[in-house]
């Protein structure tokens, strides 16, 4: 499993890399020859990626993803999407940092109840979707929020768009670049994995197909130690070890419990184990 694990991280790396590069080498005037050629060879980052994809109707890479979480779960928001890899990025940072300033930054996503936040927002995301307010989904989905930080280096990828939204291009590319790239490094730095579980549609809509799925995160009672490890490295807040529970539709399948627990305890499985009896904490 550490070597899936390891995978994940080199597939995350090398999307966020080259959606990055994409987006730097767009240039819609198409006066340099090479510049095209770089950006054309990437075009395979926005093909892999749900948002455009749909918007395209390519259901070539809507049923792929459709398929992949029905059989291991929330993997695109551990491998693909950018924003998760930022937000990976931040928390590490602050996993970093929390060695130098252990009383300061100590990090534990210990266990979080799911936020009845996350269902006001979805209702406002595709409310604004049927009425025509493209502006506020420009801003939620993780495609357009790498594009809006990335407008910061090339302020050629969203001139069209912000005509099209009516706003100035300035304005448009100054503001949302800085305000986008700061709130994904904040709350990716304080919180973790809580941008995809509460705001992203996209993560909205993998949670929902995440609880049929046939892999998913288990707890085996019988060999859990309670040493909590698993609840502190999890990014998304969704493991509570007294309950030996794990609230897979909000786990992105980073693996990092399964590769940090000393006792084999917790795995990614296809059956379902037996609830446990509830243990006393362990302070």
């Amino acid at each position: 499993m550490k070597t899936v694990r390891i995978i994940r991280m080199i597939v995350a790396a090398i999307f966020l890399g080259a959606t990055i590069a994409y987006f730097l080498t767009f240039d819609n005037s198409r006066e340099s020859i090479e510049l095209l050629r770089a950006h054309e060879s990437l075009e395979f980052v926005e093909v892999s990626q749900l948002i455009p994809s749909t918007i395209a109707l390519s259901m070539g890479a809507l049923l792929f993803w459709l398929c992949a979480t029905f059989a291991m779960g929330r993997i695109y928001c551990s491998t693909v999407c950018p924003v998760g890899t930022l937000s990976d990025l931040f928390m590490r940072l602050r996993r970093e940092l929390g060695k130098l300033f252990p009383k300061q930054l100590r990090l534990q996503f210990r266990w979080k109840n799911p936020s009845r936040l996350r269902y006001h927002i979805m209702a406002v995301y595709f409310i604004c979707l049927v009425i025509g307010i493209m502006a506020v989904p420009f801003l939620m989905e993780p495609w357009n929020i790498v594009r809006n930080a990335a407008s910061l280096g090339n302020d050629r990828i969203l001139d069209q768009t912000w005509a099209l939204l009516g706003v100035n291009m300035f304005l448009g590319v100054s503001i949302t670049g800085v305000v986008t790239l700061a709130a994904v490094a904040v709350w990716g730095f304080l919180a973790g994995r809580d941008y995809c579980n509460v705001v992203c549609p996209v993560g909205q809509a993998m949670a929902l197909i995440d609880r049929y799925a046939l892999l998913h995160i288990e707890f085996d009672p019988d060999r859990c130690i309670s040493c909590l490890q698993c609840e502190e490295v999890c990014r998304s807040s969704c493991i509570k070890v007294t309950e030996r529970r794990v609230d897979n539709s909000r786990c992105v399948k980073c693996l990092d419990c399964v590769t940090r627990c000393p006792a084999n305890a917790i795995r990614l499985q296809a059956t379902r184990n037996r609830a446990a009896t509830p243990l006393a904490e362990k302070g």
